[in-house]
């Protein structure tokens, strides 16, 4: 990884670290998130997963996914230079225990 492309890292870390807090408190389904990325194809590659608990009913993560995407884009659109394309954000469930 070059050193650019790790101040890029660095930044979408921190951005979607805001991001997850706050999803954290504020829906119930809401688990974590976390990123991939390819930076010989950035931003093509950039793939955002967001993680529910697998308890949560479909409903539930459709209606929270719903409102994250928004949350996700405005986060990463001043590194970006424009929106993040929904289709590359994405929702998996997980087990998760309290």
């Amino acid at each position: 990884m070059r050193k650019s492309d790790k101040k890029i890292d660095n930044e979408i870390i921190r951005k979607l670290t805001v991001v997850c807090e706050e999803a954290k408190h504020a829906d119930a389904g809401f688990v974590w998130l976390t990123h991939e990325v390819n930076y010989q194809r950035f931003p093509q590659s950039l793939k955002v997963i967001l993680v529910f608990n697998d308890e949560v009913t479909e409903a539930q993560l459709l209606a929270e996914f719903g409102v994250l995407i928004p949350n996700i884009q405005d986060a990463l659109e001043p590194i970006l230079g424009g929106l993040l394309p929904a289709s590359q954000i994405e929702a998996r469930r997980e087990h998760y225990v309290n």
